[in-house]
């Protein structure tokens, strides 16, 4: 039976704009919940708080108002070094600015969580997986060096040899072509089917239709959950948000 990992209630966001504190609320009152092993897609229009809705609920941005637990904790609450820990250890992050360390090879960024948490290193397995999403530059090579699409699937991989119980991606395959975002989300599927939690936030309407559960936001509120939901569906979700 598949356990909830995550419930956030009643999440508002208010940023200052305008030299006005807190003048401008971007999240609305959200409250969802997703389970182990549970596929979710955040859905919605450009500014439609898709990517602020997902740091709160990670425990990156501190919501103005309401609760957020991750795998039966309040991310808020933590001490940094605790905090540190956790993110390292349960939590993996795929950002669209990557959040790699250019002064490092590609292959140390991989391993960077791994040898900060004092994990074995399975050299073997992490070139497998680097084949295995296509990337085709050297490992040794600085991420400064890299393309766009080479750094992206850097940074996946430095979450798929994490062992983390929930995954947050934002827009994990943005910077991909067809057949490589293909071989990551079916890589995030794969994993989903060992217990992890996958959190999505997407443009992609093909890609969020292949989740479990998929949820509507415009202007900076929750419209609807899709369960199992299809192109069709989505497509009309967000057409009917536009009227």
């Amino acid at each position: 039976m598949n356990e909830q990992v995550i419930n956030i209630k009643d999440v508002t966001k208010k940023v200052s704009t305008g030299g006005k504190s807190n003048n401008l609320e971007i999240l609305h009152g959200i409250s969802l919940t997703a389970n182990s092993g549970e596929f979710l897609s955040i859905v919605g229009p450009s500014g439609s708080g898709k990517s602020t809705l997902l740091h709160c609920m990670s425990g990156l941005s501190k919501p103005t108002s309401g609760s957020v637990n991750i795998l039966g904790i309040d991310p808020y609450k933590l001490r940094p070094s605790k905090s540190a820990v956790f993110r390292r250890t349960q939590v993996g992050f795929i950002f669209q600015s990557y959040n790699l360390v250019p002064a490092l090879p590609a292959f140390d960024n991989i391993v960077l969580p791994l040898r900060l948490s004092r994990k074995k290193i399975d050299k073997e397995k992490i070139y497998q997986l680097l084949k295995n999403i296509n990337f085709n530059a050297n490992p040794n090579n600085f991420v400064s060096d890299l393309s766009g699409g080479e750094r992206q699937k850097v940074a996946i991989a430095r979450v798929l040899v994490s062992n983390c119980k929930v995954i947050f991606a934002d827009e994990p395959t943005g910077a991909l072509d067809s057949v490589s975002g293909e071989i990551i989300f079916g890589l995030l599927r794969d994993l989903t089917e060992k217990g992890v939690c996958v959190v999505m936030v997407t443009h992609d309407i093909e890609m969020a239709a292949k989740t479990d559960r998929a949820i509507t936001l415009r202007d900076g509120k929750l419209r609807k959950i899709l369960d199992n939901p299809n192109a069709q569906d989505l497509f009309d979700a967000l057409s009917e948000e536009k009227k």
